[in-house]
């Protein structure tokens, strides 16, 4: 019996020490990924964004230096790029939420080829996008590299405060609900969207306030769509 009782007791502090060990590791790499995710969302932090002038959709050239002071939510995507395209009817749905807001802007820029100019235009007519829309031709001179310059995959989303420097790389994409909404609304308050994804992690109060008072808003609209 006591050889039982000692057999036991060793099963139970082996099962123990093993669940100790898993909880540790899996905190471990919850960590890590809580790390990189903070590390890649700060990458560009107070980098300025540097002023374009960019034809828009009526062949003006638009200068983005006129959004200083303005929250801007930038958009980098091209018209054959399906993930771009899926994000469509979500960031038709984020601009309506933020409508009545005139400090924040949401900027998308297509980098594509010259010849690609006038489908572009089509497309944004026809799916009637919202936001400010320039054309940046990829294939011809340019003063900057966009594709270098912010490192660019597609689509890319960055944060940017009312000094036109960058506070979040890699932004929350527009169907990302709620996580998206939060991220504009705290830069808004010149909050680093690394901050603002610290709240979401941590469940913060002002976190779950937003998503109580907003929430049935975000969900509204995105059935709606």
């Amino acid at each position: 019996m006591f050889d039982a009782l000692l057999f036991d007791m060793i099963r139970k502090c082996i099962c123990t020490l093993f669940t100790v060990i898993i909880f540790t590791k899996a905190f471990s790499q919850s960590r890590s990924l809580y790390d990189t995710n903070v590390a890649r969302f700060d990458f560009l932090n107070n980098k300025l964004f540097v002023p374009l002038q960019l034809e828009d959709t009526s062949g003006h050239i638009f200068n983005t230096a006129a959004l200083i002071g303005k929250t801007i939510y930038v958009d980098f995507w091209f018209t054959s790029c399906p993930p771009c395209l899926r994000e469509i009817p979500y960031s038709t749905s984020l601009q309506k939420f933020f409508a009545t807001d005139t400090n924040i802007v949401f900027l998308n820029i297509c980098i594509d080829n010259k010849e690609r100019k006038q489908a572009w235009k089509q497309m944004v007519h026809v799916k009637k996008m919202q936001g400010i829309h320039l054309f940046y031709a990829r294939n011809q001179p340019q003063k900057i590299s966009l594709l270098k310059e912010y490192y660019i995959t597609f689509p890319t989303y960055l944060l940017v405060n009312k000094e036109m420097r960058i506070i979040g790389y890699d932004a929350p994409r527009p169907s990302e609900e709620g996580w998206a909404h939060w991220a504009i609304v705290r830069a808004e308050d010149g909050v680093l969207l690394s901050e603002s994804y610290s709240e979401i992690i941590n469940h913060s109060k002002a976190y779950k306030d937003f998503l109580n008072k907003s929430g049935p808003e975000i969900f509204s609209l995105r059935n709606g769509r």
